[in-house]
């Protein structure tokens, strides 16, 4: 299918209409881009697909991360406000596989110091390698607060057992020019990861989180 940046606007306007027209709620709903795909079979697993995409403005909150680190690395990062695990930690969380979970769905990224990415690959890579939430390495000498706040402007696209891809692109506060370029920034990626481009796209749709479907 083909679509405008216009479309996408007038798509998302109707979306948080169509919300706050129904009742209004006593929290800032995310607005969600779905994306249903066409000619494309998943029971290739090279068609599968765990995309990290950076778009063009935040997502109207912060992402949550946790660090797994240790010595100065591991410091800097606490004093960063983040969740940090070191070593003995990782160990233990692969004997309390319920709260090892429990990390798993509560963070959306996590990163790691790399000399501790084979720990993290040997007692957790079960839980979160399914997930597509295996930790991404710290570059050496990075500010980690800064190299964290990219995270806020990142999603993760998803193409697993259904043809569809559903993430966020912000809140119902942001304007609507802001959410449609984030928005048009994930179908572009999308698109040079289907063989066919645009030609896979089936259909676009926007949701608040609690408001019904508007197609574009």
């Amino acid at each position: 299918m083909s679509y405008s940046p216009n479309q996408l606007e007038e798509a998302i306007s109707k979306a948080k209409i169509s919300s706050t027209e129904r009742k209004q709620r006593k929290f800032p709903e995310t607005i969600e881009i779905s994306i249903g795909l066409r000619d494309i079979d998943l029971k290739n697993p090279t068609n599968r697909i765990n995309l990290e995409t950076l778009v063009p403005n935040d997502l109207g909150g912060k992402s949550k991360v946790a660090v797994f680190a240790e010595g100065d690395l591991a410091t800097k990062s606490k004093e960063s406000g983040l969740t940090t695990l070191n070593r003995q930690e990782i160990e233990r969380l692969a004997t309390e596989p319920k709260n090892a979970k429990k990390l798993a769905n509560e963070y959306s990224f996590f990163l790691a110091e790399p000399s501790l990415m084979p720990i993290v690959a040997k007692f957790l890579g079960k839980i979160l390698g399914p997930r597509g939430k295996m930790p991404k390495p710290i570059p050496p000498r990075v500010e980690i607060d800064k190299f964290v706040e990219r995270y806020n402007r990142t999603v993760t696209l998803r193409l697993k057992s259904s043809p569809v891809i559903n993430t966020k692109i912000g809140k119902i506060t942001q304007d609507n020019k802001t959410l449609a370029e984030n928005a048009n920034t994930i179908l572009q990626a999308l698109t040079t990861k289907l063989p066919k481009g645009i030609q896979q796209i089936r259909s676009i749709h926007f949701k608040t989180t609690m408001g019904p479907a508007v197609k574009v």
